[in-house]
């Protein structure tokens, strides 16, 4: 789903061809690209569903047409009910957490807090369970080896959302001052878990 959010957040900003969405994706995930063929079927489901509508093709000079994707009020309606949506299946994603946070601007900051609380039992149980684990390991060094690099993964993720529980206490900072969001980067979310 997160690839969906990233999507659709990128036209809500404005219109846009394939493109320039994959351009702008690229931004967002630091360099990580999504493939053609995954975009565009994307973009005719989008447009199936009502999300998506076609606002023009531009064409330049010697270029075909680039067909211009604009998000509806459909879409913005159900970009921000992903946004919001808390389920614990997906906040145990590091990629659909992470998503969320990106675009915590969007969000009331009750709605912020209640994603951080649910990514936050989460990263609990998984120290609980490797904790509990842990005895048991003591045989294997080099698997406890990995074991306590999680452990300290985990529990420095809780540190982060802890900083991100206060910074989403207060209300959206205005767009372009990103120095007023809180906490940067931090995060221990890479997916390695």
């Amino acid at each position: 789903m997160y690839f969906d959010i990233l999507t659709l957040r990128v036209l809500a900003d404005a219109p846009r061809h394939g493109y320039e969405i994959k351009k702008q994706v690229e931004r967002i995930l630091g360099g990580r690209s999504i493939n053609n063929n995954v975009l565009y079927p994307a973009l005719r489901r989008y447009e199936e569903q009502g999300v998506v509508e076609r606002v023009a093709a531009e064409a330049g000079p010697g270029r075909p047409p680039r067909t211009i994707y604009r998000l509806t009020d459909t879409g913005h309606d159900l970009l921000q009910s992903m946004i919001r949506d808390a389920d614990p299946a997906l906040l145990a994603d590091d990629n659909e957490f992470q998503m969320r946070v990106a675009f915590f601007a969007d969000l009331a900051p009750d709605e912020r807090l209640t994603i951080i609380r649910g990514r936050r039992g989460i990263t609990g149980e998984r120290i609980a369970h490797l904790a509990a684990l842990r005895p048991a390991a003591q045989a294997e060094p080099w698997g406890l080896r990995v074991m306590d690099f999680n452990l300290a993964a985990f529990r420095r993720e809780l540190a982060w959302l802890d900083e991100l529980a206060a910074a989403a206490a207060r209300p959206a900072p205005a767009a372009g001052h990103p120095a007023d969001a809180g906490p940067a980067g931090g995060g221990e979310g890479g997916g390695n878990r």
